[in-house]
């Protein structure tokens, strides 16, 4: 029994210490300060684990135990890297409905700080092995074990999503992370969540944002689409000649730092920033929280049956039930590579359809598709960055195909065309490692410029204007809304109409994220 209780202080010391690990490498870019209670919670959900030696006559269990403990560990440094948030119930929803891209996590393993966790699990069996089997002891694993759960007798947060997700495991332990997400999990199928009342400041604000006409009908003919993870600094001659070529004729309208407000970058949230200028719930995938809502979209008010124009599956972030929302009765799934994808949104223009959505996900990392791309790169470069200037550069071969349309099609000519990215995706160190090398190599790249670029055709825009300024995702709504005849409706979205230089802020960003996460929770627009 002495042995048993040698084995269990080494576990629960080992994992304890696991947990401190975890924080200081998931949590470094924080400003989270531990607390005394934070401490509290860590040790009892190492308590609880090392329980499981009084319980497993064969202590060789325990290898498993933390071989399973570290996967989890990893598993969620790997997905901070790459979505900026732990692993929650949004992570396991979408489990399996990625069609071969969840290899591209590969691209953020650490193997220095990843394998460290399995390192330590080799150094605690070296310690232990000597054990022999021993028989069970049920009083102190049950004592243990309960002892162990006794943090979360305290905790009395009944939700996760709705407020900082990282945070709240920061504050307690990322092992009990799924006790969490079991409960968050089952409030987010049901479609609903914790509600934050509005106040009568929000409702003020809102007197400015939405008033006007309930419903107007559109003067030109719309198409809208968003191009997987772009970011402006990849809109050069070189990497993308066919896009930058469009961004400098006439009628078109270009915006190369527009900064991307999507959380943990769903790009179905993407989707409903553009498409309803309502910006993303403050934690979580707005697509998979809030798909009962009702949205202001144009789409919605188009005399014809507008169509969403998918390169996967429908079930990919919620799309079946998202399309409708925002405004698309029909939803054609087709192909993820770009140039038969945009051959076939071709031939919708050419059948007469005039309200598309098209969508692509090749430039997703891994950035697979950069195999269709002869564009030559240092051989010296690393592999995140020449596949992602490579994929970039094959998006544009076929990108190539409509925008040649745009440029001679004398009935494409009199659509508006909005193309913007949906969100960046790279993480900070990725892009500063690729920074420091087109610095080195002297080439003309910004990576850590980390903005979108905006483009906009439209026969009501004069020559070609440029806004250099900084400007948000929440404007591109605002922009196009008024080049389609819909400046009177009463939904005005919170940013500005970067076409009017004279156009004000009536909302910060911050206040603008407060708010619309009221409305969503409130279903605001169902009134």
């Amino acid at each position: 029994m002495k042995k048993n209780w040698i084995v269990f202080g080494l576990f629960a010391a080992m994992v304890f210490g696991k947990t401190l690990l975890f924080d200081h490498f998931a949590f470094r870019e924080w400003s989270f300060e531990p607390t005394w209670l934070s401490m509290v919670f860590k040790l009892g959900a190492a308590v609880f684990f090392a329980s499981f030696t009084f319980l497993l006559r064969d202590k060789r269990w325990l290898i498993l135990l933390s071989v399973v403990l570290d996967t989890w560990f990893i598993a969620n440094l790997v997905y901070m890297r790459n979505n900026h948030i732990l692993l929650d119930g949004e992570a396991f929803n979408m489990a399996g409905n990625l069609h071969g891209y969840f290899w591209s996590v590969l691209i953020y393993i650490e193997w220095g700080i990843d394998l460290l966790f399995y390192g330590l699990t080799a150094l605690f069996c070296l310690i232990f092995l000597y054990t022999k089997k021993s028989e069970r002891s049920w009083a102190a694993w049950l004592s243990c074990c309960v002892l162990g759960l006794l943090p979360l007798v305290y905790e009395r947060r009944t939700h996760v999503y709705g407020q900082n997700f990282p945070q709240t495991v920061a504050s307690t332990s990322i092992l009990y992370a799924p006790y969490y997400i079991v409960a968050d999990y089952r409030l987010m199928i049901n479609g609903i969540q914790p509600v934050r009342p509005m106040t009568e400041e929000d409702f003020s604000m809102m007197e400015r944002l939405d008033s006007g006409k309930d419903s107007v009908q559109l003067d030109s003919p719309l198409i809208i689409v968003l191009l997987e993870s772009l970011e402006n600094w990849v809109v050069t001659p070189e990497i993308m000649p066919n896009l930058y070529r469009l961004t400098n004729n006439d009628h078109v309208f270009y915006a190369n730092r527009i900064h991307t407000q999507i959380v943990g970058a769903p790009s179905a949230d993407g989707q409903m920033l553009v498409n309803t200028g309502l910006l993303p719930i403050t934690a979580g995938g707005t697509c998979l929280h809030y798909w009962r809502d009702n949205y202001p979209a144009i789409m919605k008010l188009t005399p014809e049956t507008p169509i969403c124009l998918l390169p996967h599956d429908t079930c990919v972030w919620n799309q079946t039930k998202m399309s409708p929302a925002y405004g698309y009765d029909s939803t054609i799934c087709y192909s993820d590579i770009d140039t038969i994808l945009f051959r076939k949104l071709d031939s919708l223009v050419d059948e007469g359809h005039h309200y598309i959505q098209c969508i692509t996900q090749s430039t997703h990392a891994p950035f697979v598709n950069e195999k269709y791309s002869d564009l030559p790169l240092p051989q010296s470069m690393s592999w995140v960055m020449h596949h992602f200037i490579r994929g970039f550069n094959a998006l544009d071969d076929g990108l190539g195909v409509f925008i040649r349309k745009i440029e001679t099609d004398t009935v494409l000519q009199n659509y508006t065309i909005v193309i913007t990215g949906d969100h960046r995706i790279l993480h900070y160190e990725k892009r500063r490692q690729m920074q420091r090398y087109a610095d080195k190599h002297l080439m003309e790249l910004t990576p850590m410029d980390d903005c979108l670029p905006l483009i906009i055709y439209s026969p009501k825009i004069s020559g070609n204007p440029r806004y250099t300024k900084d400007a948000y995702q929440m404007d591109i709504y605002p922009t196009y809304r008024s080049l389609v005849g819909a400046s009177d409706y009463r939904w005005k979205g919170f940013g500005i109409n970067l076409l009017d230089e004279t156009q004000k802020r009536v909302i910060s960003e911050d206040d603008a994220y407060a708010l619309s996460d009221k409305l969503l929770r409130n279903n605001y627009f169902a009134r």
